[in-house]
Parts: C-alpha cells; structure tokens; sequence
C-alpha cells in the first residue's frame, strides 16, 4: 500500500496584526490563529494543523461579528 504523503499548509498572510480588544490580543487578526499555533505550526502533526484551522475559520466568523459590533 502506498501512502498518500499530505501537507497542511501555512494559513499566514503575511499579515501580522493583533487587536488587543479581540480575544485579549492572542489572535492574529490576518491569520486567525493563537500565538501557541503560530508559533508551533511546523512541529504540529496534519491532524493538529487540520483541527487549529478549523478553530481558526471558527475565530474568524467571529472577528466578523466583533468588528462590525466594534
């Protein structure tokens, strides 16, 4: 059997911007990811870069509604 070998690529932007009234300043608001995420995304296995994505989509939704609110 072969193996399928996958990569989860970098979500970054290049983009490096934080909001200190959104999520206490710990979300890059061009990425949407936590410093903890940014800063250890190429020792994370697929699966754990597949689940901080995910979260990152889910911050992002809610950027949405605290920057119209806001």
């Amino acid at each position: 059997m072969i193996k399928k070998e996958t990569r989860v690529d970098s979500p970054c932007v290049k983009i490096c911007k934080y909001n200190e009234a959104f999520m206490d300043g710990k979300v890059c608001i061009g990425c949407f990811r936590e410093q903890f995420e940014i800063t250890n995304w190429l020792r994370m296995s697929d699966e754990e870069k597949a689940l901080a994505l995910k979260d990152a989509n889910e911050r992002r939704e809610e950027f949405k509604k605290f920057d119209a609110w806001y």
